[in-house]
């Protein structure tokens, strides 16, 4: 069995839509760990919450099977929370809440790789560094790391340290974190300035357009499954991280592991909150579908 660690926080979410309004327990450590645990990995969380997180939603953890150290409850921050709003036209994110940083790794954490994707600046470029001598493969969101709040909680974006990208094996971006991690509006030259400082699998996200992913075999254009009706995209990136981590820790091919990272992460957009984590039966075919049109640039 695969051992994947999600390092962030667990998130609160509050979703409002064009149709409702929900609250949800989010974050990479539900969206990227369920996900890779239904595709059969071991999964442990690298995480802080605050002593306001409900029994029902660290019961849910459990029930899921995935593993929260004892020492992840802070006793002085509340868990991180997010007010969501989604329109047709556009999404709002706020930060309501932060939990205190992720810090002090322990000798026992350890395994085959580490999702760090952090929401809020929790992780920093020191916790990164201690995490690359711990695991065999870091794939990094770098959302956390270009996200800033205004004191009312207003995110905005600003350029990433690069000094974060030297730690890690595989990087995910969308359009906005390519351009505050490259400087760069143009997918093509984001990747490739990523994948020749270090970067093994560089993945750019478009959305409905599809994926661009380089890698030592050249590049590609992965298609993402037939489009549903869009209700709520919170976590999509996350699922997309558990799914490629797992099926590349499993199979070495970064085209695959796309296949069904596309695959987990645009099959149920019409769903909202953890309830768009797919089961495995529910992607297997559609991820051999997109393999197939998959195109090599």
């Amino acid at each position: 069995m695969k051992n994947i660690t999600v390092v962030s926080h667990i998130v609160i979410d509050t979703i409002l839509s064009d149709y409702k309004k929900i609250n949800s327990i989010g974050g990479p450590p539900s969206y990227a760990g369920l996900t890779a645990k239904k595709l059969g990995a071991e999964v442990t969380l690298f995480t802080k919450y605050g002593k306001d997180l409900s029994n029902d939603y660290l019961a849910w953890f459990t029930q899921n099977q995935i593993k929260i150290p004892n020492d992840s409850l802070s006793i002085t921050h509340p868990t991180t929370r997010f007010h969501i709003e989604r329109t047709m036209e556009s999404r709002n994110l706020q930060l309501a809440a932060k939990c205190e940083d992720i810090q002090n790794i322990g000798d026992n954490i350890k395994g085959n790789a580490a999702i760090v994707s952090p929401v809020a600046g929790e992780v920093s470029s020191t916790i990164l560094s201690k995490l690359r001598n711990k695991f065999g493969m870091i794939y990094l969101d770098p959302q956390g790391f270009i996200r800033k709040f205004q004191p009312n909680g207003e995110c905005f974006h600003d350029k990433i340290d690069k000094e974060v990208l030297k730690y890690a094996d595989i990087l995910k971006m969308d359009p906005e974190e390519a351009y505050y991690t490259t400087g760069n509006r143009d997918p093509f030259k984001s990747l490739e300035e990523t994948f020749e400082s270090g970067i093994k699998v560089s993945i750019y996200t478009r959305g409905s357009q599809g994926i661009l992913l380089r890698c030592n075999r050249g590049l590609f254009k992965i298609p993402v499954s037939k489009s549903v009706k869009i209700l709520d995209v919170t976590g999509v990136g996350d699922i997309f991280a558990g799914a490629f981590t797992m099926a590349y820790l499993q199979d070495k091919d970064p085209v695959w592991a796309g296949s069904v990272a596309a695959a987990s992460s645009s099959i149920h957009l019409d769903r909202l909150g953890v309830q768009k984590i797919p089961d495995i039966k529910d992607i297997t075919n559609i991820a051999k579908d997109i393999f197939e049109r998959t195109e090599r640039l």
